[in-house]
């Protein structure tokens, strides 16, 4: 399989097994690409860890005055998976096609598959995660939650249920993934790294259904509902966040924004600030917000923000793709994939990947209290790297 199809699969001109190749499709790897796919599978690898990381704070720190963290917890472990799956499908390509290590080759054709439907179940489940995620903080910031749908959906079980039916629907969504693709063998092949490829499955071309199911149906569903949603969301958030006064040392006599049981806001205002306006005088209110709860809100709003890039890529790409852009092709072999479209879609799964790899950046810099634990648990673990050394020494 092409390693460009990270983003989706194209089985448009895909060979199968009755036009008798005698060897499989392969890419050329240049000194560049495998350097550029080695430093971002151990991007990848960072992200992987940074992401079990904030599992682990999410699962045993507790912050009350912020929006509960379940939804984040989720989105980290699933980042986590989308970083793992990176090397798995990219790095692990990258060492096959430049350094040709024929065990991995034979390993890699046996998990090929699963990796890359569990990558289309996380690709699927993230933006929605983000979704949730993104209003549960709409939420907070706008301090409505009269509505009975809202209410619920946002009590501690009503979160649980929403994460579960998400991700079941979002597996069920992508399991035919697993039946569409299939690892073709060409044992009469002289190249032992062409005698195994991994492409759409024989029926898949023929099937109307599944054409426009996968790419209509999913493509809308992954990528431009939760563009036009999150986009909608961080707009709508962001202008909110400008138009509250920063914090001050009063802020809690001007407003007070408390968590109870349900995550019921109860926003209490102790005065009025008096303006004019020419021979009106008209009174607003001054809105404060407590600290955590904003720099909650940044976080997320920085995460969605780096999502949307990654997304407004994956849509550029996706439209040239479904218009079958001459860009996309070899000018001299159809059959192959032009330079541009591997360096595009290369950037593509990159972005995608490092967009999931640097959460924990964002949440230290857009985050006090998830910054103070970080520091704290550094503090504590080169502490006793220290005295180790010193015990060894003795």
């Amino acid at each position: 399989m092409n390693i460009s199809d990270f983003a989706m699969i194209i089985v448009d001109d895909t060979p199968t097994i009755e036009e008798e190749q005698l060897c499989g499709d392969s890419e050329t790897y240049t000194l560049w690409r495998f350097v550029f796919l080695l430093v971002s599978s151990w991007i990848a690898c960072l992200g992987v860890i940074g992401n079990v990381f904030l599992v682990y704070l999410f699962s045993t720190r507790h912050y009350p005055n912020t929006p509960p963290t379940l939804y984040p917890g989720v989105l980290a472990v699933l980042d986590a998976l989308i970083c793992a799956m990176y090397i798995l499908l990219f790095g692990a390509d990258a060492a096959i096609g430049f350094l040709h290590f024929e065990r991995l080759f034979v390993i890699y054709h046996i998990y090929i598959v699963p990796a890359f439907v569990i990558a289309k179940i996380t690709q699927l489940a993230i933006p929605y995660m983000l979704i949730f995620a993104t209003l549960e903080r709409f939420v907070w910031i706008v301090g409505a939650k009269r509505n009975k749908i809202i209410r619920a959906m946002y009590s501690p079980q009503g979160r649980q249920i929403t994460m579960i039916m998400s991700l079941v629907i979002c597996v069920l969504l992508r399991l035919p993934t697993f039946w569409a693709i299939t690892v073709y063998e060409f044992p009469d092949c002289p190249d032992f790294f062409r005698t195994q490829v991994a492409s759409a499955a024989p029926w898949v071309g023929d099937s109307l259904i599944f054409h426009i199911y996968d790419f209509h149906l999913l493509s809308i569903t992954q990528t431009f509902v939760p563009f036009v949603v999150l986009l909608t969301f961080n707009f709508v958030i962001v202008k909110r966040l400008c138009s509250i006064e920063i914090d001050g040392p009063d802020s809690e006599k001007r407003m007070s924004m408390e968590y109870t049981t349900g995550m019921t806001l109860k926003p209490t205002e102790d005065s009025e600030i008096s303006r004019r306006a020419s021979t009106t005088s008209v009174l607003l209110s001054k809105r404060r917000m407590n600290p955590a709860v904003k720099s909650a809100i940044y976080t997320m709003v920085a995460i969605v923000t780096s999502y949307l890039v990654s997304n407004t890529l994956h849509l550029i790409l996706t439209a040239l793709e479904r218009s079958n852009s001459a860009l996309l092709r070899h000018p001299s072999d159809p059959s192959l994939a032009s330079t541009f479209h591997t360096a595009f879609s290369d950037t593509v799964s990159f972005v995608y990947m490092f967009t999931s790899a640097i959460r924990l950046v964002i949440y230290y810099f857009c985050n006090a209290a998830i910054r103070d634990d970080v520091n704290a648990f550094l503090r504590d673990f080169f502490r006793r790297g220290e005295k180790e050394a010193e015990i060894t020494h003795i």
